[in-house]
């Protein structure tokens, strides 16, 4: 009496194991085909930030996806549903990020610049996983360069003209602020009195080689937003000169003091 009870508990747990094991092949399958949805939607967006995207290859990835749910005895109409959803959701998401990265509300330049960088990091981390997986990289390549490389050549063009670009330095920063200045009270100064604001910035060995195109063209571009903001403003003399003198104060605290010069021995 006992040896059949014990055989058929046993029966009963073989069956329970079975149904648990066909359970969670079920759920690691439902899983992976969310995973790799959203690998297909999270790479829409990749190519704008340095990853090489191979939409020839998509539509065999997405139908590697479904014969995956398939074996695992899933419908073809349900292994395409819950990858389609989950590439949507991911879609979705991304370009949330994209609006995200120059949008909200920020106190100030910096913690905009910080918020850019945040967001694109997001991204970049997501797209190296989706590169990193073994379906995953049929549809979006690995890039060779650093993630801080990637995140400069993805955000430098866009915090440009807020003075916090890669290459951008706090002297930089306040010499747009002296530049849109002087163009803002441009009508209350001569010529030589406003080439005397700028000289410094101006002067052909002001910034390295490598930047000195970018750093006119930054400077140059504030420059056009103080001729704008011009016609809108009306500041007196007296309102100018308070202007300037601060703007020039902020100036000369953060011009690079020159290397001090070597020891003669």
């Amino acid at each position: 009496m006992l040896n059949w009870k014990i055989a058929a508990m046993a029966a009963a747990l073989g069956g329970i194991c079975a149904n648990s094991a066909a359970a969670q092949v079920e759920t690691d399958t439902v899983a992976r085909l969310n995973q790799l949805g959203r690998y297909a939607g999270h790479a829409t967006i990749c190519e704008h930030f340095g990853f090489q995207v191979h939409q020839d290859r998509v539509e065999g990835y997405a139908n590697n996806a479904i014969a995956l749910g398939q074996r695992a005895g899933l419908s073809e109409d349900l292994a395409y549903g819950y990858v389609k959803s989950a590439m949507d959701d991911a879609m979705r998401l991304a370009q949330i990020d994209i609006k995200e990265m120059a949008g909200g509300s920020h106190d100030d330049e910096a913690s905009l610049a910080q918020n850019v960088r945040a967001k694109a990091r997001k991204i970049i981390t997501g797209c190296r996983e989706v590169a990193h997986d073994p379906a995953g990289r049929s549809i979006l390549s690995d890039s060779v360069l650093s993630d801080d490389i990637l995140l400069r050549n993805a955000t430098d063009a866009v915090l440009m003209p807020t003075g916090y670009a890669s290459w951008q330095t706090p002297y930089m920063r306040a010499g747009a602020d002296m530049v849109q200045a002087v163009a803002v009270c441009a009508g209350h100064l001569d010529r030589d009195q406003a080439d005397a604001y700028l000289a410094g910035l101006y002067a052909p060995d002001r910034f390295p080689p490598a930047i000195r195109d970018k750093a006119r063209e930054y400077l140059d571009f504030w420059k056009q937003k103080g001729r704008e903001m011009a016609a809108d403003t009306d500041l007196d003399a007296t309102q100018c000169n308070r202007l300037l003198t601060t703007r020039a104060a902020a100036l000369k605290a953060a011009t690079p003091k020159p290397a001090a010069a070597k020891a003669k021995r």
